[in-house]
């Protein structure tokens, strides 16, 4: 039971970025990004499609088309990427919208093994905007860039190019080594084919599409100036975790909670030189068969002050971006595989804090000794042994140079999310909102809190209490120059506050591992100053909404659901507002020991607004089925950043009646 894979956030990105440089590549040659024109360069490939959909990019002879009034297009009977034979290939450029523009440039055929030669003509320039293209029945049609003199034309250099168009990005303008990279990445994913287009394109984007949209947007969108947020800063995240095991009957509910301290670092165009220094964490899961049976273990660790170096990108929308590339690790009898996970950190406008909803997952494997020495060394991939699937929130906030107690004053909205797993009796998800005052000479009161937990119990049926908060008035607290809370009424803290004092983030950890009464417990508390005088106004304000909660359904299910980055939140009004976006859902069908699945939504919804005139807001939406959703929680004093407890109640009736439950932050976006 102890095989499950605990993922520490960027400090498993330095580890990937370590073990590999640039990535791998579809490519045997690549440009130096410069888009020198090529003097009758030779560009060769090979073009692969579904199985069920080679047939339909063949030629068609006249009789074959009028059959095909009377029977559908022929499909291929084996399932996969089959090479195309027979195929012409067409040589063209495209504007931004992936329209042909002008002539056919130069055309060829395809071999009977799918691989096609081709000259582009003197004085044309490898760019994003020249494209390799094939059609078949219906219009259906797959495109490549040519960044490169190899060039493949499949699914994924279709999904690739429609992202850039999807995204706006101008094609001619994209620097051609990136994209290149870029495509070497997405061939790194473990990806079956399917039988047809219109199911692998929705594959690619269900298993690709957060990470391509995240490089396509690095690639596409202008450098930002990095010396606006070097220095250096804190992040806390709450991380939690669903896990399987290929129908060996069990599965768990990991959590785990950590704080890194971060310097950031101008390297020069957009680039920024990221030294990470890890912190105090506590990872914990509890694994069995089912509740009842379960076990739970509890790994805290004190901070080690590893350090780490690695690069991100900083582009002029606000956007901090780390990428990983796919990293293996053997681990005694089991690898892990991770594959290339991008992670864009939204910048708030005042520029001091970024916050990341990330969406991680592993391939767990047995292993294999290759070289008999006793030491299991390899992954056995056909020995393939479970999933992780993750999904986290973390805040990172730029520390003060000179903090006193009389720089933390004030009310502040709070808003916290909590985990307790206790060996084989429950797991528990809760959430407060309180207010919380600052007097500036090291006293913090936090009352009128309103606490909402939700439990898959032993029985596994889901439980859920709602609640006043216990009030906790005249708590000392200790706040150190650099912005650590250090003690927080009689205890020791790892808490801190950011340079402009309105930002407060307190991590907490406690458990156990005696054998017996074994638990775990998280707490991740939030607090945003709130305005002196009345609420900001609202009205025509956009903010990225990240979202994460856990769902314990009535049916065994259990799930963790997430926004994807581009969803957003518009008041269009004082009392309304409008999201659009998608969301994913993790779901654990039947309870514990289910496989993990993944569920997708668009989230196109009107939510009702109101707000008490001092920074405390709501935002509630109804679905046809009678479930209320609500966001509670506060905005802060200059209306650039909320915290929202987030609870569905799927009846309405309001009164212990939540099946969901978890945070939402909204980011402002210039």
């Amino acid at each position: 039971m102890n095989n499950f894979r605990k993922l520490s956030l960027l400090s498993a990105i330095a580890a990937g970025l370590a073990l590999s440089g640039c990535g791998g590549s579809s490519s045997s040659s690549s440009t130096d990004g410069d888009t020198t024109e090529q003097q009758g360069t030779e560009v060769t490939g090979t073009v692969s499609a579904p199985g069920g959909q080679v047939a339909q990019f063949k030629p068609t002879s006249p009789l074959q088309l009028a059959s095909e009034f009377f029977f559908p297009p022929a499909a291929a009977a084996i399932i996969g990427l089959d090479p195309v034979e027979g195929a012409e290939v067409q040589l063209i450029r495209v504007d931004n919208d992936g329209n042909q523009v002008g002539e056919v440039l130069a055309s060829t055929t395809t071999s009977i093994t799918g691989d096609y030669t081709l000259t582009v003509p003197a004085g044309t320039s490898l760019a994003g905007n020249l494209i390799v293209r094939i059609t078949g029945a219906n219009n259906n049609q797959l495109r490549a860039q040519v960044v490169d003199q190899e060039v493949d034309i499949d699914p994924i250099s279709e999904f690739v190019l429609q992202k850039f168009i999807d995204r706006g990005a101008d094609l001619e303008s994209l620097e051609t080594d990136k994209v290149v990279k870029l495509r070497g990445q997405a061939d790194e994913f473990d990806l079956a084919a399917e039988a047809d287009l219109a199911t692998m394109f929705a594959r690619l984007d269900e298993q690709l599409g957060d990470f391509i949209e995240g490089q396509v947007d690095v690639i596409s969108t202008p450098d930002g100036d990095v010396t606006q947020i070097a220095g250096d800063f804190r992040s806390s995240a709450i991380n939690l975790g669903l896990h399987d095991s290929d129908g060996q009957g069990y599965g768990s509910f990991a959590t785990d909670l950590y704080s890194d301290n971060f310097s950031f670092t101008d390297n020069g165009d957009g680039e920024v030189g990221v030294t990470l220094t890890s912190g105090p964490s506590a990872y914990a899961y509890l694994s069995g068969n089912d509740i009842a049976n379960s076990m739970v273990e509890y790994y805290p660790e004190l901070a080690d002050n590893e350090v780490e170096s690695f690069t991100a990108t900083y582009s002029n929308n606000g956007v901090l971006t780390i990428s990983g590339e796919f990293e293996e690790d053997i681990d005694g009898d089991f690898g892990f595989r991770f594959p290339p996970t991008t992670y864009r950190l939204q910048q708030n406008l005042a520029g001091n804090l970024f916050v990341l909803l990330a969406p991680e997952a592993v391939v767990r494997y047995r292993t294999v000794d290759t070289n008999d020495d006793g030491e299991k060394d390899a992954v056995d991939p056909d020995q393939k042994d479970g999933d992780e699937v993750m999904r986290s929130l973390e805040f990172f906030a730029r520390l003060p140079d000179s903090a006193t107690a009389s720089d933390l004053s004030g009310d502040f909205g709070l808003v916290s999310l909590g985990t307790y797993l206790e060996q084989g009796s429950a797991i528990r998800i809760e959430s407060e909102v309180s207010t919380a005052t600052f007097d500036g000479s090291g006293s913090l009161d936090v009352v009128g809190g309103d606490l909402i937990e939700i439990a898959k119990e032993a029985s596994g049926a889901p439980s859920s209490l709602h609640t006043a908060a216990t009030d906790e008035p005249n708590l000392s607290v200790t706040l150190d120059a650099d912005g650590t809370i250090s003690i927080i009424g009689e205890g020791e803290a790892a808490g801190f506050v950011n340079d402009t004092f309105d930002l407060v983030v307190i991590p907490n950890f406690d458990g156990a591992n005696t054998g017996t009464g074994d638990f775990a417990e998280t707490q991740h508390t939030l607090m945003v100053k709130l305005p002196e005088g009345s609420a900001p106004a609202l009205s025509n304000r956009t903010y990225r909404a990240m979202l994460m909660t856990v769902t314990f359904d009535s049916g065994g299910d259990i799930a963790l659901n997430n926004t994807g980055f581009d969803t957003t939140i518009t008041f269009d009004s004082e009392t309304a507002a409008t999201i659009s976006g998608n969301q994913a859902s993790i779901v654990k069908g039947g309870g514990l020991a289910g496989e993990v699945g993944v569920e997708t939504s668009t989230l196109e919804d009107t939510l009702a607004v109101s707000g008490d005139g001092q920074g405390a807001l709501t935002l509630t939406a109804s679905d046809d089925e009678g479930g209320v959703t609500t966001l509670d929680g506060f905005m802060n004093a200059d209306g650039s950043l909320a915290l929202l407890r987030t609870s569905y109640d799927p009846d309405g009736a309001g009164s212990a009646g939540f099946n969901e439950l978890g945070l939402m932050v909204l980011v402002e976006l210039p």
